[in-house]
């Protein structure tokens, strides 16, 4: 969804009513250890992808599916809460950028060697000693 300055002001308080809304208006509803990371509105304000986090990928999962199961409930009392001509239609989804961001992590840990103590001290003693060579380049 293309990104204005009104469709992404739009999402952030969207975001802080349906965090409202799931804590305080949808009955039978565990959001556990989840968070909704962002909300992407579309520019006619008609639909709102919702992406969702969390600290365990199954649980999260888990609450993506239960908030597809409570989403028109959710939608309802999201436009008692937000003031717009028309309440966004909601898309919730799992937002895969912390896995993604973990999965590159492993990878470059597997490609680049990780380095000894000998060579981090080395490499400081090396970056002070330019340090003060700079330093009394500049006394001259």
């Amino acid at each position: 969804m293309k990104k204005t300055r009104r469709t992404t002001r739009v999402g952030e308080n969207v975001r802080d009513a349906l965090v409202q809304v799931l804590r305080t208006d949808v009955k039978d509803f565990d959001f556990g250890w989840s968070s909704i990371s962002e909300v992407e509105v579309s520019p006619d304000l008609h639909y709102a992808r919702v992406y969702i986090t969390g600290l365990n990928e199954d649980d999260t999962r888990k609450v993506v599916e239960e908030l597809r199961r409570v989403a028109g409930q959710a939608r309802h009392a999201l436009g008692k809460r937000i003031h717009l001509r028309v309440t966004p239609e909601l898309d919730f989804r799992y937002d895969e950028t912390a896995m993604r961001a973990l999965r590159i992590e492993t990878l470059l840990r597997e490609v680049i060697p990780p380095r000894t103590d000998e060579e981090i001290a080395a490499q400081e003693a090396e970056a002070a000693a330019a340090g003060e060579r700079d330093s009394s380049d500049d006394d001259a």
